[in-house]
C-alpha cells in the first residue's frame, strides 16, 4: 500500500511539473507570438525609433585677421534647445509646451512660427487674403474646410479640434501654444530631424531645460558656435560681408558644388552661411566639416546613450591683405574729407558729396592693403538678426551695404589720360616731346570743343598731364583712334573684373562695339574726343583704376588684385595662397617713364593739378586728378577723383579716391595724403588714434 502511496504522489509531482512547464512554455511562446507577431511591427518600429537617431556637431567657422594678425571676426560657443515630437495627449502636450515657452521667454526668445504669417490675435484677423494653404493644414478633414472661413473661425477650430487647447487657457497663452503646434506640425520634427526651438540660449535657460527634462519630454540641448565680429569688422563691412542662415537657393547651389567631393558633408537647411565679402567669397574655406553623433533616446525623446562618430573639422582661419590701422585712416580721411567737400565754397560745388570709396594695393604684390566705401554698415548688426536693424541699415539713403570699391561704376575723367598717351605714343601718334596746338576752343569732328585750361598754345606730353588739358588729349585721341585706346584699354584691365575675391563689377569701356550694341549708332570722331578725356560711355571700378594706377607705377607689371593672404587650418599648416603671378604689359620703358614724368609733374610742379598737396612730403609722389561729368550739372556736382602712387621713384603703394559729388579731383587729393601719411609713418598722431582698433578688439556687439 505504501509503495502505491509513494508511486502515486511521485506521479504527482511530475504531473504537476509537467503542467507548469507547460504553462510556462505556453506563457513564454504567447510573449513571443505577442512581441513578433502581434506587436512586431510596432516593436520594430520603437527599435529603429531609437537607433537612427544621428545629429551634427558643429565646426567652428574660421577667425578672419588681418595681415598684421589683428582678429576681426571669431566664434564663441552657444546653446540650443531643440525638440523632437512625442506622442502624449493634448492635454499634457500643450501644458507642457507653454511651460516650455514661458522658461524660453525668460531669454526674450520667441517661438518662429509660419501662423504668424496667416493670423493674428487682439483682434483676430487674417494676415493675408488667400489663406487656404493654412486652413488646409489646420483642417481634419476636407469637409472642415469648407467651413473654415473667417478668423474667428479658423481659430476656435484649431482651438477645439486641431490642437485641442484646453478653454481654461487665456486668448494670448492659446495663441502661443498654436504657434509651437503649427510648427510642429508642418516641421514633423523626428530624432533625426530636429526642430530647433530657439538659438543662443543663455546658460540659466538651458541649465533649466536640463534640470525639468523629465518634464519637458523630447526637448534637448545642444552646443553650437555663433559668430563673432570684433570692433575691427565696423571699419572694414564690405571686404568682410555677414553671415546668416542659408537660402533655399544657396542650398542647392553649394551642394550641387558640393556632390563630387566625397570628404565633403552637405550643407542643411539652418546652416550659417556667408552672404557677402571674404565670408561669402571663401565660404569653402571657412566653413569646416560637420562632426557627427549617435544617440540612443527612450520613448520620451530623452537622451540614454550617445557617442561621437565623427569629430568636427574646424575651418581654416583667414588673414586678410588689409592692414587695419590703415584701413581706418582711409575710411576716416574718406568720410572727414567728403564732409569738408561739402563746404567748400565754389560755383561749380551743390555741397551735395555724399559718397565714395578708396583702394590702397600693394604694387609689387596686388595685395589689397586698404580698402573703404562710404556710407557703410556695421556687420554686427546681422548677428543679431535685428528685423528692424536690418531694416534699417538695407533701406538706408545711399544704400549703405552696396560697395563703391568694387561694384560701384564711374566715369574715370582725367585719370585716364595715362592711358590714352600709353596709346598715343605706342601707336607712334606722338613722342614724349611733340608739341599740340590747344587753343581754347576748336571743332573737331564736326562738333565745337572747350579747353577748360584756357588757351594753352603749342604744348607737350608733360605739360598736358600737369594742366590735365581736355583739348590736348582731345585732339590726340582722335589722332590714336578709339580702336588703339580700346586697345590698350583692355590690356590694363579696363572692361574686364579684375578678378579679386569678393564681388565686382566689370564696368563699360566706351568703343564702337558698346555705342552699336547698346544705341544701335554708329561711332563719330566726337565720340573718340570724349572717350579720350574718361568720358561718354567710360565707367570703371575704384579696384579696376587703382590697378591701372599700380601697374604703370611697376613698369608694366599687373597683378590680379588680392584680399586675402593666406588661409591656415588647425594646426597652422597654410592651405591656400594667391598666385603672386603677373602680366607684363607690352609697352615700352619708354612709354612709361614718359607717362610717370608727367604723373609726377602732376603733384609735383607749379602748374600741376595737384601739388599744393603734397609738397611738404620728404619725397616725390605721382599722380592725377579727374573731373567726371554725371550729366546733371545744372543741379548737382560732378564726380572727383584722384590717382597715385609713392614714393615715384621707388613705388610701394597705389591709391585711387572716388567721391561722388566731390566737384573737382583736386579736393579728393587730401584723402590720399592721409594714407600716405599713415602708410609712410609720417604721421604720429594719426598713427596713435589708429591704435585704437586694434585696442578694442575684445570687444563684443
Amino acid at each position: 500500500m505504501k509503495n502505491k502511496e509513494k508511486k502515486h504522489e511521485g506521479l504527482d509531482r511530475y504531473i504537476i511539473l509537467a503542467v507548469f512547464i507547460f504553462a510556462a512554455s505556453a506563457a513564454i511562446i504567447y510573449n513571443l507570438a505577442k512581441i513578433q507577431i502581434i506587436n512586431g511591427q510596432k516593436y520594430k518600429e520603437e527599435s529603429v525609433y531609437r537607433l537612427a537617431a544621428t545629429g551634427s556637431i558643429y565646426p567652428k567657422r574660421g577667425d578672419i585677421y588681418d595681415r598684421n594678425g589683428v582678429p576681426i571676426a571669431g566664434s564663441r560657443m552657444g546653446y540650443c534647445a531643440q525638440y523632437v515630437d512625442v506622442k502624449m495627449p493634448a492635454k499634457e502636450k500643450n501644458q507642457m509646451l507653454l511651460e516650455l515657452i514661458k522658461v524660453l521667454e525668460k531669454d526674450g526668445k520667441t517661438i518662429k512660427s509660419r501662423l504668424k504669417n496667416y493670423i493674428d490675435i487682439n483682434p483676430v484677423r487674417f494676415k493675408t487674403d488667400a489663406p487656404e494653404t493654412f486652413i488646409k493644414n489646420i483642417a481634419k478633414t476636407e469637409e472642415d474646410a469648407k467651413y473654415i472661413i473667417t478668423a474667428e473661425q479658423a481659430f476656435q477650430y484649431m482651438r477645439e479640434k486641431t490642437f485641442e487647447i484646453d478653454p481654461s487657457y487665456t486668448v494670448e497663452e492659446a495663441f502661443k501654444i498654436m504657434q509651437l503646434r503649427y510648427e510642429i506640425l508642418l516641421s514633423q520634427p523626428q530624432l533625426n530631424n530636429p526642430m530647433i526651438l530657439a538659438e543662443d540660449i543663455s546658460v540659466e535657460v538651458m541649465s533649466e531645460l536640463e534640470e525639468r527634462s523629465s518634464e519637458f519630454r523630447g526637448v534637448t540641448t545642444f552646443v553650437k558656435p555663433y559668430r563673432v565680429y570684433y570692433e575691427a569688422a565696423s571699419l572694414l563691412p564690405h571686404v568682410l560681408g555677414y553671415v546668416s542662415e542659408i537660402s533655399a537657393d544657396d542650398l542647392a547651389k553649394f551642394n550641387e558644388e558640393l556632390k563630387d567631393d566625397e570628404n565633403s558633408v552637405p550643407y542643411a537647411a539652418g546652416d550659417i552661411v556667408g552672404q557677402m565679402g571674404i565670408e561669402r567669397a571663401a565660404e569653402s574655406l571657412l566653413r569646416g566639416i560637420k562632426g557627427k553623433t549617435f544617440r540612443e533616446v527612450d520613448e520620451n525623446g530623452r537622451t540614454t546613450t550617445s557617442y561621437t562618430e565623427r569629430e568636427a573639422v574646424p575651418g581654416n582661419d583667414i588673414y586678410l591683405t588689409l592692414d587695419v590701422k590703415l584701413q581706418k585712416i582711409a575710411r576716416d580721411a574718406l568720410i572727414s574729407n567728403i564732409q569738408r567737400i561739402r563746404t567748400i565754397k565754389d560755383k561749380k560745388n551743390f555741397h551735395d558729396a555724399d559718397a565714395g570709396a578708396v583702394v590702397v594695393m600693394d604694387v609689387n604684390t596686388g595685395e589689397i592693403l586698404a580698402m573703404a566705401s562710404y556710407p557703410d554698415f556695421d556687420p554686427r548688426a546681422f548677428l543679431e538678426n535685428n528685423t528692424e536693424a536690418i531694416n534699417a541699415i538695407r533701406n538706408a539713403p545711399n544704400s549703405p551695404m552696396f560697395n563703391r570699391a568694387t561694384s560701384g561704376n564711374y566715369a574715370p575723367g582725367s585719370t585716364y589720360k595715362p592711358l590714352v598717351a600709353i596709346a598715343a605714343l605706342e601707336t607712334g601718334t606722338i613722342t614724349p616731346y611733340t608739341k599740340i596746338r590747344c587753343p581754347y576752343r576748336e571743332e573737331i569732328g564736326n562738333m565745337v570743343f572747350t579747353n577748360l585750361e584756357g588757351d594753352q598754345g603749342y604744348i607737350n606730353l608733360e605739360k598736358a598731364l600737369e594742366t590735365s588739358s581736355n583739348m590736348y588729349f582731345y585732339k590726340v585721341g582722335v589722332q590714336t583712334g578709339i580702336d588703339n585706346i580700346v586697345k590698350w584699354a583692355k590690356i590694363f584691365g579696363f572692361g574686364n573684373k579684375t578678378g579679386i575675391e569678393i564681388g565686382e563689377s566689370i564696368g563699360s569701356l566706351a568703343s564702337k562695339e558698346y555705342k552699336k550694341q547698346n544705341f544701335g549708332e554708329d561711332w563719330y570722331p566726337a565720340n573718340t574726343a570724349m572717350a579720350s578725356i574718361g568720358q561718354l560711355y567710360n565707367a570703371f571700378t575704384p579696384v579696376q583704376i587703382a590697378n591701372y594706377v599700380a601697374t604703370i607705377a611697376n613698369d608694366g607689371k599687373k597683378y590680379t588684385p588680392h584680399l586675402i593672404k593666406m588661409a591656415v587650418d588647425d594646426d597652422g599648416k597654410i592651405v591656400y595662397e594667391p598666385s603672386t603671378e603677373y602680366t607684363q604689359i607690352p609697352a615700352k620703358q619708354s612709354t612709361i617713364d614718359a607717362v610717370k614724368k608727367g604723373m609726377i609733374a602732376v603733384t609735383n610742379k607749379t602748374d600741376g593739378t595737384a601739388a599744393s598737396h603734397f609738397k611738404d612730403l620728404p619725397f616725390k609722389v605721382a599722380g592725377k586728378t579727374g573731373t567726371s561729368e554725371t550729366g546733371y550739372e545744372s543741379t548737382s556736382s560732378s564726380n572727383g577723383l584722384f590717382v597715385c602712387y609713392a614714393p615715384y621713384d621707388k613705388p610701394e603703394i597705389a591709391i585711387a579716391v572716388v567721391v561722388e559729388h566731390g566737384v573737382w579731383g583736386a579736393y579728393t587729393a587730401p584723402i590720399a595724403k592721409e594714407i600716405i601719411m599713415e602708410y609712410f609713418n609720417l604721421n604720429k598722431e594719426n598713427n596713435n588714434n589708429a591704435n585704437q582698433a586694434a585696442e578694442t578688439i575684445d570687444i563684443i556687439w
